[in-house]
């Protein structure tokens, strides 16, 4: 019998957003996927600064399809292409005031390896609320090893 648990589907990714950044976002919900593909589990998400977002989960990882809730319109961008985050000169990643499809200089949709790498890049409410919680974390723990 072996300890090791069967590999996570794209499913069980998008349940886990779900319930992983639930109180680091204004709104998440998986929505039905889109009938020309259906297998790629869509994530609506709001940030902390109000901002809408459909995001599609895919083998390659994580990308921002749509501008709204349940809107798809990247989704015919989709592809094999392999991620390729876009920089500036300085080699910094490209932050964009308003969320776009995060496409490189090729046109290719932006990836993100996880849920948490997205929101930091778009969201500097969640950034902050980030810092917040692991501070708290870490206080709470030092005061525990203090308490012993």
């Amino acid at each position: 019998m072996s300890d090791r648990s069967p590999p996570k589907t794209l499913q069980d990714i998008a349940d886990d957003i779900q319930r992983d950044v639930g109180n680091e976002v204004h709104y998440v919900s998986l929505r039905p996927a889109d009938p020309s593909y259906p297998d790629t589990p869509l994530v609506n998400i709001t940030t902390l600064e109000k901002r809408e977002l459909c995001v599609a989960i895919t083998s390659c990882g994580l990308c921002v399809i749509g501008h709204a809730h349940d809107s798809v319109e990247g989704l015919g961008h989709m592809g094999d292409e392999s991620p390729s985050p876009q920089h500036h000169r300085s080699g910094h990643m490209k932050l964009s005031h308003k969320v776009s499809l995060a496409s490189n200089s090729h046109g290719a949709l932006r990836y993100y390896e996880t849920i948490y790498s997205l929101l930091d890049e778009i969201s500097p409410q969640y950034r902050a609320a980030f810092c917040s919680e692991l501070s708290d974390k870490l206080l709470k723990l030092q005061q525990e090893l203090q308490d012993s």
